[in-house]
């Protein structure tokens, strides 16, 4: 194999390198092309059988090459074939690779987390860039569910730095590569079809992918196109605790009597059974060119689009505290131990006069959303005596959110004169009169709650902008051999807003009412008499099919589609975007680099220097509420326009930082079996967009109205009390910044076979957890009358006001995350293999900081005490199966502030299972099981004890059985 342009120093390194790989690869395939040549057969092409090796055994072999000569710490995925990648979902995948957590959504694979680190700090690049992603809540995190696995060749996992790898990933760099023309065959190509079924949703829904690639006949230039369509009904179903605080302490009861000496405990605030409908259409788009007009040059393009419709239905049964007082409840259960109400029973009239409850409220959610994703890039590549440089530009933008979407609820009343929960056996169980549904449909209770209507939801886009130049200088320079230096701009913008949907009424003169101040809630159609009855809505029966997850004697729901009818039947829809609840960041980012590959005798690796300035502006529109009066004179309720007053102030803030993140790798090839790894890097992540930019909400309490709403049952000790509240974003979030260091041991012998340990540690600054503190902010002078209060005048101070209770974002210091890494893979000669892998991870408790000051204490969030995988396979020349085992440990959650404790996510395991068939050299035969052992989810609070239900959810198994035809 002849090395253009180098001198022969360099081009043996080089080449000992590639064909240490091709020999990886081969040892794996078996004889093939290998064997004809020991036999003396000539290599022509036109005489020798090309023999293509497909399947797991050649991936798996092809993985573990790409790990043993990489000069970084990296694990890599690579298809199986054409088209086909291991999993239906690259993130299914990434969760056998040592080290990684993924986390679901619909039963699907969604974010990524590295090593114990948020998937925020997760960093993923399509061919070497940033994809853009936008389901409504702008995010740095990646979202697979909106990537088509079929266009992914090759992934790539960097655990460790090199300094020509974008900044971004604290935890890792996941990069992703798809397929180019000009490395495939001419005019060859796949065609699946699948059909997918879930246990808990029972539909058949099909799924479609197709690549065709094509270059001419001088193999110069080549154009590949993809695409896929996905259709999928995704049902989860939750119970969860919505409001978890310390202001409600109870004692415990039994027949309405405390008992003497009882155990006391905080009750939640509020109780959720969800059940969660989400119709799916994943559409993705692939056009890539290829050009070599010379030898050296090359040119070409890529053009991805992605859309991911999710329209859903969302039905839920609520328990608020509302009725948490003698008058309703019966008994009262507490663990002490955890000082925590695990259960309260409720009845009407329990004492005194008979009084109806509400509860269970009926609260549904309709909704309309689509997600896209379009990414244009342009690359030219020159090979020239000594040097390979490379040119990239590139835009990818992302727009995504609701189009339409309305929330409503209704009461139960009459319709059910008792109700009850239970915390228990890590379950939340309810029950409530059999008879409910039928009082319903009767007409008995089912009053709708106008407060819970409306129409509020978040849209969101982002943009980048980027263009870098990559040059590698071969020399023979001491034990330098490859001089990298580069540099990369990027301006990146996300946008962030609210909007409504109002239905109003046919009558209304739109033009007119927007000419003079615009459409408002007043208008819509649950402030004008427009609320349809329950009683023609009610679904006749309980849901069904509802997993373990939802303990309840019965779930009465709305036919939401009915109700949607009824609202376009009689109404006009129209959406207001908010100028207010805005918030939006724009990041402008310049880096350059210099880096050194080297070898000498054994050793190899790199070692190099990034510098990243960042200026950041961040700019919001911030709300400040004045509470003034709730009653009149005489007890009745205000007008909303009399009792509260909003103002808005948009606030604008420039950052500007400047980064210098150096990086080593050291490689010890110690013989052909044997490599040593050690790796040193300081890496640095952004704050999250919604943590630095989310608009801030001030609230201020008059004595009046906090004395007004003391009597009410539904009266907040926090929020309804004299004074100010609030919660924002914090614009003064620095960027995560982490000094990490690997060292492992790697031993490759056999077919394909290897095992090794690892050691890591990160020292992580700047990590940002959420908290409520009490805090300064300036608000303009207002003064107020109140003529319900004798004209009183209230008079508030705008300068250093204090604010108690505000629930805001800080920064967290000298946290550590060690840990140790082990994996083994191993192929039989009888078609059987296995690869497993056992990662280990330690946390300890860390500061949080505020303006300087610490403020409290959290471990890492999104960090696993432990992550394991275990996968078995066989294959022959006909058939192939494949079963997964993936378990991964407690996994820590948000900070609680009012309990200064974690939310821990329980053990989790999981079993998938994939099997095909060769029918003929071109057609395959192709079933799959995910999430065998129907395993489902627990969030408990505080590692002190399980017994502290938080949340526990399902999203379901599913099948897939298909065809693959390949050409």
């Amino acid at each position: 194999m002849a090395i253009r342009n180098m001198n022969n120093q360099t081009s043996a390194k080089r080449g000992f390198t590639k064909t240490l790989l091709c020999l990886s690869i081969l040892s794996a395939m078996g004889t093939g092309v290998a064997a004809a040549q020991d036999n003396g057969q000539s290599s022509d092409a036109e005489d020798t059988e090309v023999i293509e090796v497909r399947g797991i055994r050649a991936s798996a072999a092809e993985n573990l090459a790409i790990k043993r000569l990489s000069n970084a710490v990296v694990d890599a995925i690579t298809a199986e074939d054409i088209g086909k990648f291991p999993d239906k979902n690259v993130a299914d995948s990434l969760q056998r690779v040592p080290g990684v957590v993924i986390q679901r959504s619909g039963g699907e694979g969604a974010t990524v987390s590295i090593r114990g680190l948020s998937s925020d700090l997760t960093f993923t690049q399509l061919n070497g860039n940033f994809i853009a992603s936008s389901p409504g809540e702008p995010s740095r995190s990646f979202s697979y569910a909106l990537l088509p696995s079929t266009m992914i060749q090759k992934v790539e996992v960097f655990k460790s730095s090199e300094a020509r790898l974008d900044e971004g990933g604290i935890g890792g760099t996941i990069l992703l590569h798809s397929r180019k023309p000009l490395q495939m065959e001419k005019n060859s190509g796949i065609f699946n079809i699948e059909a997918t079924n879930s246990d808990i949703t029972d539909k058949n829904e099909p799924q479609f992918s197709g690549v065709y690639s094509w270059k001419n006949d001088d193999e110069d230039f080549g154009m590949l196109l993809g695409y896929t369509r996905q259709d999928r009904t995704n049902r989860s179903q939750t119970s969860r605790i919505n409001i978890m605080n310390q202001n409600y302490l109870y004692t415990e009861r039994v027949d309405n009597q405390e008992v003497e000496g009882g155990a006391t405990g905080y009750a939640a605030q509020s109780m959720v059974q969800e059940v969660l409908e989400e119709e799916r259409e994943r559409t993705g788009t692939q056009l890539t060119l290829q050009w070599r007009p010379t030898d050296n040059l090359e040119v070409g393009m890529n053009y991805f689009r992605f859309t991911l419709g999710q329209d859903s239905i969302l039905n839920q049964l609520e328990y608020p505290e509302w009725n948490n007082n003698d008058r309703f409840w019966t008994d009262v259960r507490v663990n002490e131990a955890a000082n925590f109400v695990t259960g309260i029973d409720y009845h009407v009239g329990v004492s005194g006069e008979q009084q109806v409850s509400p509860i269970p409220r009926m609260n549904g959610e309709y909704k309309i959303e689509e997600s896209t994703s379009d990414t244009f890039d342009f690359f030219m590549e020159y090979e020239g005596l000594n040097f390979n440089a490379r040119v990239v530009a590139g835009h990818t933008e992302a727009e995504g959110g609701p189009s339409e979407k309305y929330r409503a609820a209704y009461y139960a009343g009459e319709s059910s004169l008792f109700y009850g929960y239970d915390f228990s056996d890590r379950k939340m169980t309810t029950y409530m009169d059999p008879e409910m549904i039928n009082n319903l449909a009767a007409g008995i209770g089912g009053e709708a709650d106008a407060g819970a209507t409306d129409s509020s939801f978040v849209t969101g886009t982002q943009e980048e902008t980027y263009a870098q130049l990559d040059v590698d200088y071969f020399l023979d320079y001491g034990i330098v051999d490859t001089l990298r230096f580069g540099a990369k701009y990027r301006k990146g913008e996300i946008h962030r807003d609210t909007r409504n949907s109002f239905y109003l009424d046919p009558a209304l003169d739109i033009e007119a009412e927007e000419a003079s101040g615009g459409i408002n809630l007043d208008d819509d159609y649950s402030k004008n008499g427009g609320i349809p009855e329950l009683t023609g809505l009610i679904r006749p029966q309980s849901l069904d099919n509802l997993s373990d997850v939802i303990n309840t004697n019965l779930f009465p729901a709305v036919d939401w589609h009915k109700y949607q009818d009824y609202l376009l039947d009689n109404f006009v829809h129209y959406t207001r975007i908010e100028p207010n609840y805005v918030y939006g960041v724009e990041e402008e980012i310049a880096a350059a680099y210099l880096q050194a590959d080297y070898s000498y005798e054994n050793f190899r690796g790199n070692f190099g220097v990034r510098v990243v300035k960042t200026t950041t502006t961040s700019g919001s529109s911030d709300k400040v509420r004045y509470r003034l009066d709730w009653k009149d004179s005489e007890g009745n309720e205000l007008p909303e326009d009399e009792r509260l007053y909003e103002d808005f102030i948009y606030i604008e803030k420039e950052n500007s930082d400047t980064k210098v993140l150096p990086s080593l790798n050291l490689v010890w090839d110690i013989d052909k079996n044997w490599v040593l790894r050690a790796a040193a890097a300081k890496v640095m992540a952004r704050p999250g967009y919604d943590d630095l930019g989310q608009f801030q909400t001030l609230t201020y309490t008059s004595s009046e109205y906090a004395a007004d709403r003391s009597s009410a049952d539904n009266f907040d000790p926090v929020d309804d009390v004299e004074g100010w509240t609030g919660s924002g974003g914090n614009t003064e979030l620095l960027p995560f910044e982490s000094t990490q260091f690997d060292l492992s041991l790697e031993y490759y012998y056999g077919n394909g076979s290897g095992a090794g340990i690892a050691l890591f540690s990160k020292d992580v600054d700047n990590f940002v957890v959420p908290l409520i503190i009490d805090v300064t902010r300036d608000v303009p002078d207002m003064s107020f009358t109140l003529p319900n209060a004798g004209d009183e005048t209230i008079n508030v101070s705008g300068d250093n006001i204090q604010v108690r209770d505000f629930y805001t974002t800080a920064n967290g210091t000298n946290a550590t995350s060690k840990g140790m890494e082990v994996f083994v893979q191993h192929f039989f000669d009888n078609g059987y293999g296995i690869y497993a892998n056992y990662t280990r991870n330690n946390t300890n408790q860390a500061d949080i900081e505020l303006s300087g000051e610490k403020v409290g204490e959290s471990p890492l969030a999104g960090s696993s005490k432990y992550q394991m995988n275990f996968s078995v396979f066989y294959e022959d020349e006909l058939f192939s199966v494949r079963a997964s085992y993936n378990k991964r440990g407690p996994t820590v959650g948000g900070y609680n502030a009012s309990w200064e404790m974690n939310y821990y996510t329980d053990t989790y395991d999981q079993v998938d299972v994939n099997a095909s068939y060769n029918y003929s050299e071109n057609l395959v035969f192709n079933a799959s099981v995910i999430n065998l052992t129907q395993s489902d989810t627990y969030v408990h609070l505080g590692d002190d004890t399980k017994d502290r239900f938080i949340r526990n959810s399902y999203g379901g198994r599913r099948f897939y059985a298909g065809a693959t035809y390949r050409f």
